[in-house]
């Protein structure tokens, strides 16, 4: 559900997301929707009993993942839309937000581990 929703707002045409006016607003916004999409994506394979290689490696390969799904975003922002461009700053902020959204989860999960 995030990734879709992450998808739809990158998608949108620019004059429709609000302009804010402080610096390099966007790129916090970017970092702080792959925190969330890191956290709950790690957390959500911890969880998961049905699929067991999804327990090793985990961390590396959520990381992985998201930071290509926010490249492909850029990519289809480039080629699909009018008005919205490939920034590999708005990528690196993406692939910032999974790598500490990614720690975050992993603190998360061992602690709920530890308190059980």
């Amino acid at each position: 559900m995030w990734a879709a929703f992450i998808l739809v707002i990158c998608l949108m045409p620019g004059r429709h997301i609000p302009h804010v006016t402080i610096p390099h607003f966007d790129k916090v916004v970017h970092t702080g929707i792959y925190i969330v999409f890191s956290i709950l994506t790690y957390y959500g394979w911890s969880m998961q009993s049905a699929y067991q290689s999804l327990h090793q490696k985990t961390f590396l390969k959520v990381f992985i993942l998201l930071s290509l799904y926010g490249f492909m975003v850029e990519i289809l922002q480039e080629t699909l839309t009018t008005d919205r461009h490939f920034e590999l700053l708005d990528e690196l902020a993406n692939a910032s937000g999974s790598l500490i959204g990614t720690y975050i989860a992993t603190w998360l999960v061992s602690f709920r581990q530890k308190s059980l």
